[in-house]
């Protein structure tokens, strides 16, 4: 398969794309049904309606019809999703999911392209803005949430280092359960750099996903979403509780000693 179709396919198998490989009978006679299922949220119809469009012209078919897709209790969630059989997906998913569960592993990333990387980070990525004491946006991070181990993390960052230069680290998330802690981060200067790479593949349905690099350079002051209820400074986030950065580091300070911790 060409070189960029596959790197298609691959961004989104590693995404949020589910790789499925099942036996099924037709006239009790075996057929092995290879399917790609692709899953969004209500907010992400137009995301999801071109990745069908991107998948048909990796497989070289006609675009596959989205559909509504209702779950949870008495069908109350909204979801968007289409699938696809194709032979190729049996070569992907012996390629992902070796011993029956996905993994990262250098021969699967040497075949994603920029394109691919943008539909990985469009699916699994996100991003952080920090805004400094005036309300404008002084730095960044754009985080992937890979959900796996710390050595398959590792292996995505160098790959990522030797592929694109760009500087990504290896980051934990403790309340994730084991072998899906680890996920991969990358500072302001590498966000600049990992945008530049695959703004050119991500639609304008998407283009969110890259508002915290665009902030850096505007020159308009953020409006304080409230003010501090214990100092009364203003607030640009809400990420604290609805403390500034002082208090909150002055309150997590307090109940780290009254806990009997070590202060990090």
């Amino acid at each position: 398969m060409d070189v960029a179709k596959r790197g298609v396919i691959i961004g989104m198998a590693l995404g949020d794309g589910y790789v499925r490989v099942r036996t099924r009978y037709d006239r009790k006679l075996p057929r092995e049904e290879r399917t790609l299922r692709v899953l969004h949220g209500p907010s992400q119809r137009a995301y999801c309606e071109w990745k069908a469009e991107r998948l048909a012209w990796a497989l070289g078919c006609r675009p596959m019809k989205v559909s509504t897709y209702r779950n949870g209790p008495g069908g109350r969630y909204t979801a968007y999703q289409f699938s696809k059989n194709h032979s190729y997906f049996g070569q992907v998913h012996r390629w992902l999911y070796p011993n029956g569960k996905k993994l990262f592993t250098r021969k699967v990333l040497d075949m994603l392209t920029p394109e691919g990387l943008a539909i990985w980070y469009m699916d699994d990525g996100h991003a952080r803005k920090n805004t400094n004491s005036r309300g404008f946006v002084s730095s960044v991070a754009t985080d992937i949430a890979t959900q796996c181990t710390e050595v398959e993390a590792q292996v995505i960052v160098d790959w990522l280092q030797d592929r694109f230069g760009l500087e990504f680290k290896v980051r934990c998330n403790k309340r994730c359960s084991p072998g899906k802690q680890f996920y991969i981060q990358a500072n302001t200067s590498a966000s600049n750099q990992f945008a530049s790479i695959i703004a050119p593949h991500v639609p304008e349905c998407m283009l969110y996903k890259l508002a915290h690099v665009a902030a850096l350079s505007s020159h308009e002051c953020r409006a304080p979403v409230s003010h501090c209820f214990s100092c009364d400074t203003p607030v640009y986030d809400d990420r604290r509780g609805g403390l500034c950065v002082r208090c909150y580091t002055r309150e997590r300070t307090k109940r780290l000693r009254a806990a009997g911790d070590d202060i990090v």
